[in-house]
């Protein structure tokens, strides 16, 4: 199969590339930068430029990573462009093909906004309340894979990540960046607030579940991709500790305690377990272990 990656230079496009291949799958990319003769060189803003990527590669399949990934992106305007407007050019792009492409549309957990604890884990039944810029841009190009869905008759699914992590991801998010302070034995990190319940799927689990999606796709599906399992980032800094020997202290910072934090989420990904027989298999402590190596 043919399948074209969008953001495929990123964090989880470069793991997702490699499984990909793996499967036996001829791997193509998008990016905004690109050395690579299998790699566009687009954005997705470029709606003319995305056409004639699409034209080209005539793919069977299409995963679109492509998307500002941090949910305490300041520019609210730059969310919704990107993450909504770009999806829609991408998704006209798909649409004019003469052979619409099966569309894998990575979203988020943070749809889902701040669920009471007595809801928890959730599934794919529960209502969509986005309670940030991020959430709702999410949310907002959901309805858009939809309506292409219903109008064009464009086959889509839609897959809902909760929290990953793994080797190669930015310190700019919150397990990467304890990891950096242990690998430097500093002495304290400056953290915001560490008591939050979050469910971590190691990113070369999550890749796996994207390729079952597509190798089994079914139309109009929507899949949470999660552990199942919740931990807080204390809990994930007292295992590190344990795994590096290193000592370390956390300095609370309220500048980075989010106003409106979504206390616990805890994902149910029974749908996409039933249907594709994808199980999470990476324990995070061999997720944590993997990460300190590479540093």
């Amino acid at each position: 199969m043919k399948v074209l990656v969008t953001g495929i230079n990123g964090f989880v496009g470069q793991h997702l590339k490699r499984e990909l291949e793996i499967h036996g799958h001829d791997v193509r990319g998008l990016d905004v930068i690109s050395a690579n003769a299998k790699v566009f060189e687009a954005d997705i803003l470029d709606a003319l430029r995305l056409n004639k990527a699409l034209k080209d590669t005539g793919p069977d399949a299409v995963i679109h990573l492509a998307a500002i990934a941090s949910v305490d992106h300041r520019d609210p305007s730059a969310l919704y462009n990107v993450n909504f407007n770009g999806t829609v050019n991408l998704l006209n792009a798909c649409r004019d093909l003469e052979k619409k492409p099966d569309f894998l549309f990575i979203s988020s957990s943070q749809v889902y906004g701040n669920v009471p604890a007595d809801k928890l884990p959730i599934d794919e039944t529960f209502p969509v309340n986005p309670v940030n810029h991020y959430g709702a841009a999410k949310a907002a190009a959901e309805m858009a894979v939809m309506a292409f869905g219903a109008e064009y008759g464009l086959p889509y699914v839609i897959a809902r990540p909760f929290n990953h992590t793994g080797p190669g991801q930015t310190d700019r998010f919150v397990v990467p960046k304890i990891i950096n302070a242990f690998s430097e034995r500093t002495e304290f990190i400056e953290l915001g607030n560490i008591d939050t319940v979050r469910d971590f799927t190691d990113v070369r689990d999550v890749v796996k579940a994207y390729v079952s999606i597509i190798e089994n796709f079914i139309s109009g599906n929507v899949y949470n991709v999660s552990s199942g399992i919740g931990v807080t980032v204390a809990e994930i800094f007292e295992m590190i500790k344990k795994i590096s020997g290193h000592n370390m202290n956390i300095k609370k910072r309220e500048l980075l305690v989010r106003g409106n934090e979504i206390w616990s989420v805890i994902g149910n990904s029974s749908l996409l377990r039933e249907t594709t027989g994808w199980r999470p298999e990476i324990l995070i402590e061999t997720t944590l272990r993997d990460m300190l190596d590479k540093y």
